[in-house]
């Protein structure tokens, strides 16, 4: 091949990974990772994922870890994850008591999805998820399956006190495939992240 030839192919190639990359790109909201501010308090949805279950560990005793399945409560629903990182820069303290009201996800049908209460659903199975579970990605988990110090699931009462904030996950279920329109948090202070596009 000529070098002129090569010439002429490198903007074309140039151009064609940029519009694949671009597409790659096109279905993720623009809001992800923006630090959305409400009262006193700054939330950034960093991602979601669908999954047909979740695998991780959780720390045990003398005996090892021992191994978590979540799934979804009926045919039809997937697990929604989405990571989330709250932080108070405002107030002195703030408490927030995450439960099933803490947050919630909306469809363009204004229907509602609330958290999982992970703990009264949750089931415990013999074996760790393999390494190419998408959960060992998703969650970000350590080698032997364990959420690393700084991460978990986000849930129950936290106090935050000013300049501190939360990095961790919260899981929703709602039908395969469903479009969500927004995230609204709702526990200590209330605001509201409009995905475009869809989610």
């Amino acid at each position: 091949m000529s070098i002129s030839r090569i010439h002429t192919m490198v903007p074309v190639l140039l151009l064609l990974l940029a519009a694949i990359s671009l597409s790659g790109c096109a279905n993720r909201p623009a809001q992800f990772g923006q630090y959305f501010k409400g009262r006193a308090l700054v939330v950034s949805v960093v991602n979601m994922h669908r999954l047909p279950e979740l695998r991780y560990a959780t720390p045990g005793a003398e005996n090892g870890p021992q191994y978590a399945r979540l799934a979804p409560s009926e045919a039809g629903l997937e697990l929604v994850v989405v990571r989330l990182k709250v932080e108070n820069h405002t107030a002195t303290s703030a408490i927030i008591n995450v439960n099933e009201q803490g947050a919630e996800l909306r469809d363009f049908s204004s229907e509602k999805y609330f958290p999982i209460a992970i703990n009264e659903r949750v089931e415990f199975v013999d074996s760790p998820s393999g390494a190419r579970d998408r959960s060992t990605q998703v969650l970000e988990l350590q080698g032997d399956g364990t959420f690393a110090p700084s991460r978990g699931f986000i849930n129950g009462p936290f106090e935050l006190n000013k300049n501190t904030g939360l990095d961790g996950w919260m899981v929703f279920e709602a039908p395969e495939g469903t479009k969500f329109r927004s995230f609204r948090w709702r526990a200590g202070d209330s605001l509201t992240i409009d995905f475009s596009p869809a989610a």
